[in-house]
């Protein structure tokens, strides 16, 4: 840089999850906020998302919200602003997605993401940095994988938090994806005073995609659960049954008048706050899900966490526990009882060691995730 040349200053639009039912949206919402914030001026876009969500995750007087700057919409917003400095750049200008999970199928909605691409590669020629970290995609059938491709190409940096998600990638001819961690690995749960408590927690999904309550896809897992439960000597536990997504409720309640009969069960009906997860999480024998981030947040609080899931059809979770060295603590539904009971059995005789490990991984991904981002901004 030159002695007399100012440097351009970096402004950082956010744009927050539509999904806010769920405690692991706000988050890795939060968390990504928090990241950016020494970057540049932070701008949430408080017009796609309720107040109280945005309120959560842009916890920082400095951060400003998109409806005291511009009477209009986000991406309306950014073209104006870019034109301005067509001839005269004073600001660098970035736009960060939400992250989470993308999964599409149907023309309808490939047709809808192609429309929204050519709008941000217009930007993108315009001078925005389009970017978007720690995000999954899949399944997509064939135009949404081709669509999800071009779209590729409006962003500087388009990064996958697993594996199977840069094979899609791959699959399709992104442009240059890579690859970062999920930023749950740079939470910092708040400190508090926790009891060792004679329980385990089961928070489980109510569908396998969607919001709307399937029980035949519950029933397996209550069975599997259950078995579980028996086989590995653990039915004296008191089963405390939680949600963290609002549209799980169901599947809590069908959990509860399962189980209700044959165990000491305790149903808590209301979607957890990040504060009481991190009680219940952590003073927990141990915790049982097929939700991504009620496993990485327990296991943030110090709980140990088993993944009960599908180890072909819930490839989110199991490609991230593969990619971090957490395989032990799957337990698949396909398995025999005896064998998913002899992992739970093995996994709680060294808990201590594997959740010394688990602190060495998040570190380790924490470092990752910081050192990426002074990569995108040092560009």
């Amino acid at each position: 840089m030159k002695k007399n040349q100012k440097k351009v200053k970096n402004i950082i639009f956010f744009k927050p999850a539509k999904q806010t039912e769920n405690i692991g949206d706000l988050l890795i919402n939060l968390v990504e906020v928090e990241l950016l914030r020494p970057y540049g001026q932070i701008v949430v876009d408080d017009l796609s998302a309720p107040s109280w969500f945005v309120d959560e995750i842009s916890t920082s007087p400095a951060d400003q919200r998109l409806s005291k700057i511009s009477g209009n919409q986000l991406l309306k917003t950014l073209s104006s602003l870019l034109v301005k400095q067509l001839f005269s750049k004073k600001y660098q200008y970035y736009l960060f997605i939400q992250p989470g999970h993308t999964s599409r199928t149907g023309n309808d909605l490939a047709m809808s993401t192609l429309k929204l691409n050519l709008k941000m590669n217009l930007l993108k020629m315009l001078g925005l940095r389009i970017c978007r970290i720690g995000f999954s995609i899949g399944p997509v059938d064939v135009p949404n994988g081709w669509a999800e491709s071009i779209g590729s190409r409006a962003y500087h940096y388009y990064a996958l938090r697993d594996h199977e998600s840069l094979k899609i990638a791959q699959q399709y001819n992104f442009k240059n994806p890579q690859y970062f961690p999920d930023l749950a690995w740079a939470y910092a749960p708040e400190k508090i005073e926790k009891q060792a408590g004679d329980y385990v927690v089961i928070s489980l999904r109510s569908n396998a995609y969607g919001k709307e309550h399937d029980s035949a896809y519950l029933q397996p897992l209550i069975a599997k659960f259950r078995e579980l439960l028996i086989h590995a000597g653990q039915q004296s536990l008191k089963v405390m049954i939680t949600y963290q997504v609002k549209y799980d409720r169901d599947a809590c309640v069908e959990l509860y008048e399962n189980l209700k009969n044959e165990f000491d069960c305790e149903f808590v009906d209301s979607k957890l706050t990040l504060k009481e997860a991190n009680k219940i999480y952590g003073s927990a024998k141990f915790i049982v899900s097929n939700r991504l981030h009620v496993l990485l947040l327990a296991l943030k609080c110090g709980g140990l966490s088993f993944a009960l899931v599908d180890q072909k059809d819930n490839k989110k979770i199991t490609s991230i526990f593969h990619d971090n060295n957490l395989k032990e603590l799957i337990l698949d539904v396909k398995e025999n009882a005896n064998a998913n009971a002899e992992r739970l059995k093995k996994g709680l005789s060294k808990s201590n060691e594997m959740m010394a490990e688990f602190k060495t991984i998040q570190a380790g991904n924490k470092k990752v995730i910081e050192d990426k981002l002074n990569n995108i901004f040092n560009q």
